[in-house]
């Protein structure tokens, strides 16, 4: 009997001219948690596509619990209990929570082929149960939130009596509360014995949860480790191949006049009584838990939804902002936290994503030129180094990474004063986050102001002049570089000497 559940040996998948996977291997015990990280583009994405039958691998073998098979399909994936649980949950929205745990595997009654509607229900809301879910199975799949439609995921690969589920991603659209209740059902899911491969790019979701780490980097399985084992250094040397000798590459930057103030600004129900300077040159940082009501605070900046209270101050002349075309006007930018569904057109070449700010001039009795239109987007691609082939590929076809650089460049297209960067490394692997804070580093140097929104304190602190602290919608401290902690940051996200802005709305 072998040791292992799943084993991977030399498993190699071509595409044309690319090797996605270059006998890689992989070894996964009974009731272990088993992380695997790289890159954007290391092999992560294919790697699951093989073991849950997507893709054929072109060279290799895959044994399970030491019998060599084959998994020609999906179906037989899930036949031989192997499961998978994305980052962007596939679930059909306008059904409820039973028919997304049972799609494709119904109970029916023998002879009539009637679904047994009741017994589905039993079975959906005892799973539901079993993982501390707060719903039933009746709920409409699209009204649940992105955790609880994981959860749901969860109780589908349970469902099919699972004993292998990879998880890709699944904390990186989630809160932290979010993310402590999947940690939570994931040790339980151990507990009872089932094996998991946890794919995340976020070293605390390694150390909260897996006993071993894999690494991809290029294709190719660079080694296997044991948690205790490997320093967060060397990790990062595995990972991209290179010591990042300085993570957080702030370049000293020249502060000048104040071009941003904001003097009590509030929007009734999501924030009250914020008030900051931002001065050319510097780097805001303004952080608090999810939900403290930072993005909100820039929405209002760039019009999305104007504050209701407060006045705005730009190069000292008061102003209001009733839209992001007034914003722009003014010289505000703004990167959305979820560059996916508000940044970017996926379908659309990397090209014309970056140019679209841009269309009014370069375009002459509503006819765009092509010719400065491919040159404004070249030359900016080449300034935040987007790696593609050919600029006029698809956005879809990049990395996290790289996607990201094409929304700072469509920035770049505007005549702009001010940036407002939301999350503006989330969910890309530590190369990218590396690069990502050379351009922000890059651009304060350059004159612009900017304010970054992060959850993560180690990219606040390594990248911040000031920070600026909330908590339920109030601003709770605001420190200056020299005196910024962890502990002082994670205190003041955490004090309740303010009443919270929620709480009066809803009182």
């Amino acid at each position: 009997m072998s040791e292992y559940v799943l084993e991977l040996k030399g498993i190699t998948k071509t595409f044309p001219g690319v090797t996605a996977l270059d006998h890689v291997q992989f070894q996964l015990k009974p009731g272990e948690i088993h992380a695997l990280m790289g890159e954007n583009g290391a092999g992560k994405s294919t790697f699951i596509k093989v073991i849950t039958g997507v893709h054929q691998p072109d060279a290799g073998t895959i044994f399970l619990n030491g019998q060599e098979v084959e998994i020609r399909n999906p179906k037989e994936a899930k036949a031989r209990g192997i499961a998978a649980i994305y980052q962007h949950v596939t679930c059909y929205p306008d059904l409820s929570v039973t028919e997304n745990i049972f799609m494709g595997h119904e109970k029916v009654q023998k002879g009539t082929k009637r679904i047994r509607w009741k017994e589905m229900h039993e079975e959906a809301n005892l799973l539901l149960k079993e993982l501390g879910a707060k719903f039933d199975s009746k709920a409409t799949m699209g009204t649940l939130s992105v955790a609880e439609q994981q959860i749901v995921e969860i109780a589908k690969a349970l469902s099919t009596n699972a004993k292998i589920i990879i998880m890709d991603e699944p904390t990186a659209a989630l809160t932290r509360n979010e993310s402590e209740e999947l940690y939570r059902i994931t040790e339980k899911l151990r507990d009872h014995g089932t094996s998991i491969i946890f794919i995340s790019h976020r070293f605390e979701d390694m150390y909260r949860l897996a006993s071993k780490v894999t690494v991809f980097r290029d294709a190719k399985y660079i080694g296997t480790w044991g948690i205790s084992e490997i320093s967060n250094e060397n990790l990062i040397v595995a990972m991209v191949g290179r010591e990042i000798k300085q993570l957080f590459p702030k370049l000293e930057a020249k502060i000048g006049e104040e071009v941003l103030r904001v003097e009590s600004l509030g929007r009734t129900g999501f924030f009250a009584d914020i008030s900051f300077y931002l001065r050319k040159g510097e780097i805001l940082g303004l952080t608090g838990l999810v939900g403290a009501g930072r993005s909100e605070v820039c929405q209002a900046l760039f019009g999305i939804a104007p504050a209701d209270k407060g006045r705005i101050f730009i190069n000292g002349k008061e102003t209001r902002i009733a839209d992001p075309l007034d914003a722009m006007k003014q010289g505000i930018g703004y990167l959305p936290e979820d560059r996916q569904q508000q940044g970017l057109i996926l379908s659309w070449g990397i090209d014309k994503n970056i140019t679209l700010p841009a269309l009014a001039r370069l375009s002459n009795k509503g006819w765009v030129n092509r010719k400065k239109e491919t040159e404004l987007a070249s030359n900016l691609s080449k300034k935040v180094n987007v790696k593609t082939p050919s600029i006029f590929n698809l956005v879809s076809s990049l990395s996290g990474g790289n996607q990201q650089k094409v929304a700072v460049a469509k920035l770049l297209t505007s005549d702009l004063n001010i940036i407002i960067l939301d999350e503006p490394t989330k969910g890309v692997d530590v190369g990218a986050k590396s690069a990502i804070y050379e351009i922000i580093s890059g651009l304060a140097r350059q004159g612009y102001a900017i304010i970054m929104v992060s959850s993560e304190m180690p990219e606040v602190l390594g990248m911040s002049d000031r920070i600026l602290v909330m908590r339920e919608g109030r601003q709770t401290a605001e420190l200056e570089k020299s005196s910024a902690t962890q502990e002082a940051i994670l205190e003041a996200a955490m004090s309740n000497k303010n009443d919270s802005v929620i709480d009066e709305a809803a009182g």
